[in-house]
């Protein structure tokens, strides 16, 4: 749990989920933050209470709102996987409300979009094929987690982390995130280039956090936009695989502390920057 009196003292948090995926899916993170820390973890529109769904830069567009109406010192912002690359956008179209990135496997490096990727945001085909993705997901998922965390073997529990969980899979249930899903998918294939474009022009505190079994997002193309984004620290998490805000909530939060301490040490805004148009380690999973 962050102490109280922090780097993150007054300064908003604000947790952008993947793609599906609720603002709940942040929870063992939350918690592990405490009740001092100023979070903010909205369901993105499509999901949830969250409107009609729309791509990556529209999300950051619109977080970018909701961190100026909520107020207060420019936030660190952490973004999941579809997340990542719309944080990646926010900084760079509104860097006056944006203080430093966390980002937990995410999109935008070369080779986050796979083959798959393409298929699910083909016309007509893709559309199909993403409500049944999205099914099997929901409903096989979970299982296998269940299944293979109860093996003996060690290489069974670290297979079980390539598939969500109940809590994980819960935005499958809200009718919107279908249609939300398909949008989104169309908006991966056609925004990534622009996030690893924007990844360039950052200049601002970054740590990225990688499963080494990433089945999602393959942790090589996590290190790619680490080295696009100049990132102060590419964090690798031994065994676990995409779902690191639920398997490894104690190193996001402290990716979290440390780029909030970065974002203290420099200006004490940064307000006054004008719009534009690393080191690595290895940590256990909990």
């Amino acid at each position: 749990m962050i102490a109280p009196g922090g780097a993150l003292a007054g300064r908003p948090v604000l947790l952008v989920h993947g793609q599906p995926g609720l603002g709940a899916d942040w929870a063992a993170v939350v918690d592990r933050l405490g009740p001092g820390v100023d979070v903010l973890a909205p369901d993105r529109p499509g999901y949830g209470a969250g409107g009609a769904a729309v791509g990556m830069a529209a999300n950051a567009d619109i977080l970018a709102g909701r961190l100026r109406h909520h107020g207060g010192p420019p936030a660190v912002v952490v973004g999941h996987s579809y997340g990542g690359g719309i944080a990646v956008l926010l900084a760079e179209r509104h860097p006056d409300v944006v203080a430093g990135l966390v980002l937990v496997a995410p999109v935008g490096g070369d080779g986050s979009v796979v083959a798959l990727d393409r298929l699910l945001a083909a016309p007509v085909v893709g559309t199909g094929a993403s409500v049944v993705a999205l099914a099997a997901s929901a409903w096989l998922g979970p299982r296998m987690r269940r299944l293979l965390s109860s093996l003996p073997v060690e290489w069974a529990r670290v297979a079980a982390r390539t598939f969500p969980d109940e809590g994980l899979v819960a935005a499958t249930r809200h009718p919107s995130s279908w249609r939300a899903f398909a949008v989104e998918q169309k908006a991966l294939v056609a925004e990534a280039p622009l996030v690893a474009r924007a990844a360039e022009a950052l200049d601002l505190p970054v740590v990225v956090v990688a499963g080494t079994r990433d089945a999602v997002v393959p942790p090589r193309a996590s290190a790619r936009l680490a080295a696009a984004l100049r990132a102060r620290e590419l964090v690798l998490v031994a065994g676990a695989g995409h779902f690191l805000m639920a398997d490894a909530p104690e190193v996001v939060v402290a990716a979290v502390d440390r780029v909030a301490s970065l974002a203290a040490a420099g200006p004490a805004t940064l307000r006054d920057r004008a719009p534009r148009g690393g080191a690595g380690g290895t940590a256990p999973a909990s």
